[in-house]
């Protein structure tokens, strides 16, 4: 079966798709102009020049709502949510009801920025009301007519989504657009906003479920997708509840027969076919569910209407499927093999410029998924020379070598994507990416371990506010990491002296 993959499926079965007033950022001085040239800024959107507490300041006097992007340049979402939206002239001509912001992760306190609007994730998409109350965030993975239908529902909406939640759990009606704004929220990076920050699997269903059960049943889109949401943490449970299983199996059903439904819900099917199938089907109906999802996912593909890297992103999902009805000891065959290959050569001859980078990186997790390591390597590499952000890539190369179990050549890669990345924020993730693989792969090299981990921290103290959000959070990570290698005099003393610096920033 193919290489470990990303753990994207599960993530996505776990949490699929993937209120901050005003005067909470009035601390931040955070400009969204500075250090913005060369971040690939979208060109025709009147994106705001100045402070991100001066674009809340001037929606409120606008009596706009406010549009905030958070991304970074490296990011393959972000590139297809460029390509997919922000470029289309359907979304320049509707960015002119509210103020836009687009604040890459790597500008100065962009950091700062995410931890007071609790973002993580890249890209995150909040809207505000123009008093500054969050009202929701919207999911990427949509085409270009139903993003901008939501983000239409977002910008005229009064209540905000976690009010919406409360509403419902207080058994009071809402109207059917508020239901739609609560199917397509962004669920997997609401960050504590209306789902509690660590909440349970058994939380989040319950939640989903609730939902579902009381949406109406003429709105049937939003109610396929919510129950889709409970049925996916139903699975997370490993309920053996049979008769729930018997009735999630029919809601899927029913969303597999139906054209618009598979629709609304794609990205769903798309990743989470195989444990939903394992999950509900069993003998002859699992082999008859699982060939739905194969002939939807073939259907995705082959959809010209469809934008070029959403179609893409359907050949993962296929090689998933396709494992998930292998025996252990199986792979893919020849002809399989053959039809995957074909499927890579003519994504990478269609994609532009601007869709390169996000198709490799879909490209390249199929290959890996499917067992074709030489040709992820091979496509992958060759990419080096023809993507903006080749950092991003030879991350994806030593993560390939250290499955494989080539730790020097794992190494060479995580090494090398460190020294080119480029942005604060940027390079203190790959620079601890490179640690924690050094931890990892070549535990015994006490010095470099030290050296590299010293390095991380002395370009971060040069950061103004850099110590906020992403990079606090791998901050930590690299903490535990070292805390948990540290089983020798010599280790604990490079652990204290990273505890040290930590302190000092």
């Amino acid at each position: 079966m193919g290489l470990v993959g990303r753990g994207l499926m599960l993530l996505l079965v776990a949490l699929v798709m993937v209120g901050c007033d005003g005067g909470s950022v009035g601390a931040d001085s955070s400009s969204v102009a500075d250090s913005q040239a060369g971040l690939d800024r979208p060109a025709g959107i009147d994106w705001f020049e100045g402070s991100v507490e001066g674009a809340f300041a001037e929606a409120a006097a606008q009596d706009k709502p406010l549009f905030l992007y958070w991304g970074a340049v490296w990011c393959p979402p972000c590139h297809e949510l460029k390509g997919t939206i922000f470029k289309q002239q359907a979304f320049i001509d509707q960015s002119k009801w509210f103020i836009p912001v687009y604040l890459d992760g790597d500008t100065e306190q962009a950091q700062l920025c995410g931890e007071t609007f609790s973002v993580y994730g890249y890209p995150t998409v909040i809207v505000f009301s123009p008093q500054g109350t969050e009202i929701t965030r919207i999911p990427g993975g949509m085409d270009i007519q139903r993003y901008m239908g939501i983000l239409e529902l977002a910008i005229n909406a009064i209540t905000p989504v976690a009010d919406l939640v409360a509403a419902v759990k207080a058994d009071q009606p809402i109207s059917s657009a508020d239901w739609e704004l609560l199917a397509y929220y962004s669920w997997g990076q609401d960050r504590g906003k209306v789902l509690a920050e660590n909440s349970t699997t058994q939380e989040r269903y319950d939640l989903f479920q609730l939902l579902a059960a009381n949406c109406p049943e003429d709105l049937t889109l939003v109610k396929s997708r919510l129950q889709l949401l409970a049925i996916e943490q139903w699975v997370g449970l490993e309920s053996e509840d049979l008769a729930l299983r018997d009735n999630y199996l029919n809601q899927l059903k029913t969303i597999l027969a139906d054209a618009k439904l598979r629709s609304a819900n794609r990205d769903s099917l798309m990743y989470g076919g195989a444990a939903l199938s394992a999950a509900l089907a069993q003998g002859p109906e699992l082999a008859s569910l699982r060939q739905q999802l194969v002939d939807n996912l073939r259907g995705i593909l082959a959809n010209t209407e469809l934008n070029l890297l959403m179609r893409l992103r359907a050949l993962s999902g296929w090689v998933l499927l396709q494992n998930a009805s292998l025996a252990e000891d199986q792979d893919l065959g020849t002809e399989q093999l053959a039809w995957i290959k074909e499927q890579v050569a003519w994504g990478l001859a269609a994609a532009d410029q601007y869709q390169y980078h996000s198709a490799v990186n879909s490209l390249s997790q199929a290959l890996l998924d499917a067992n074709l390591i030489d040709d992820a390597r091979q496509m992958l590499v060759s990419s080096l020379r023809v993507t903006k952000h080749p950092y991003y890539l030879m991350s994806d190369l030593g993560y390939l070598e250290a499955q494989l179990g080539n730790n020097q050549e794992a190494l060479g890669w995580y090494k090398q994507a460190w020294d080119t990345s480029k942005g604060p924020a940027t390079r203190i993730q790959w620079g601890v990416n490179y640690v924690v693989n050094l931890i990892e792969l070549a535990p015994q090299n006490i010095g470099g371990i030290k050296l590299a981990s010293s390095a991380v921290l002395q370009e971060l103290s040069g950061q103004n506010n850099g110590f906020y959000q992403r990079t606090a959070t791998r901050i930590g990570e690299l903490d535990r990491k070292l805390e948990s290698w540290a089983d020798s005099p010599e280790k604990l003393g490079v652990l204290e002296k990273f505890r040290e610096g930590t302190s000092q920033l």
